[in-house]
């Protein structure tokens, strides 16, 4: 290994190490309810969600009822997603005009990201339209990180409480994991990417002209955001069939540019989707 592997394995260890205790403690205040320096944008709305969907924050569930929440929530998203692929081609945000998604490739799908497995047997750019991509499945990078989390939570609970009946409120548990822990930090990571060249849009695919004369359709499209949660989640189900090889999923290091050994594919530095030379 070299000098600069190496260097980065001890730099992430450090990371996270020192990562460790404050977000630690931060989280065990999200979930026992305190508050913290996020509550005064996100309270208003952790409450609305409360009210618009009849749970009582303060109303705790035995085990039995808190499994059957997270079976009951994972059952109807897994229906949700197994519709949304089965429906995409009369939906809006399908600028490539690609069609409803097989019976059997949909339920493998919605399976597979709603238990968090997140297997792709499928090309992206080819088979899922943007809104199939945000609302289908990036939607359950969260809710399958979300729900694991909770149930994380519960059973930390259990040991903690010793002789308690009750393990918390699934519904609030799982509210507050998305809300506090997953979106801001999913927020900040997709700054970070399309601050590296990882795309953000919904463009319709680029046609461009090779260095070496050849058209090339460049798949657009939303990536950034699907990118920050899939890796924040540990999940899969990459925007590009490539996943992570892709130069739009895994962009350059911090301050590279262009060049002969840039990652990023020939055509965009010979003319961009608008036609503007670079």
């Amino acid at each position: 290994m070299s000098p600069n592997g190496i260097f980065q394995i001890l730099l992430y260890i450090a990371v996270v190490i020192a990562l460790a205790k404050p977000v630690g403690a931060f989280m065990a205040k999200v979930f026992a309810g305190e508050r913290t320096w996020l509550h005064r944008v996100l309270r208003p709305v952790e409450s609305a969600i409360y009210k618009v969907c009849g749970i009582d924050p303060a109303a705790e569930q035995h085990w039995t009822r808190y499994a059957g929440s997270l079976l009951a929530f994972s059952a109807v998203s897994l229906l949700f997603t197994y519709l949304i692929l089965r429906l995409q081609q009369w939906f809006p945000l399908n600028p490539a005009g690609l069609a409803n998604v097989g019976e059997h490739l949909a339920w493998n799908t919605a399976v597979s990201f709603t238990s968090n497995t997140n297997w792709q047997s499928y090309a992206p750019e080819s088979t899922m339209s943007y809104l199939t991509e945000m609302i289908a499945l990036a939607t359950h990078n969260f809710f399958s990180a979300a729900a694991g989390i909770a149930v994380a939570i519960a059973v930390i609970r259990g040991f903690s409480r010793h002789s308690t009946k009750t393990l918390g409120n699934f519904w609030v548990d799982f509210t507050r994991c998305i809300l506090y822990v997953l979106l801001p930090l999913s927020v900040v990571a997709a700054l970070l990417l399309c601050s590296q060249g990882v795309i953000q849009n919904l463009e319709l695919y680029a046609k461009v002209t090779t260095l070496e004369g050849t058209v090339q359709t460049i798949p657009q499209g939303p990536a950034a955001s699907q990118e920050a949660i899939k890796m924040l989640g540990t999940n899969g189900g990459g925007f590009f069939n490539a996943n992570s090889a892709h130069p739009y999923e895994n962009p350059p290091g911090l301050g590279a540019t262009g060049g002969d050994d840039h990652p990023l594919p020939r055509w965009r530095l010979h003319r961009l989707p608008g036609g503007t030379g670079r």
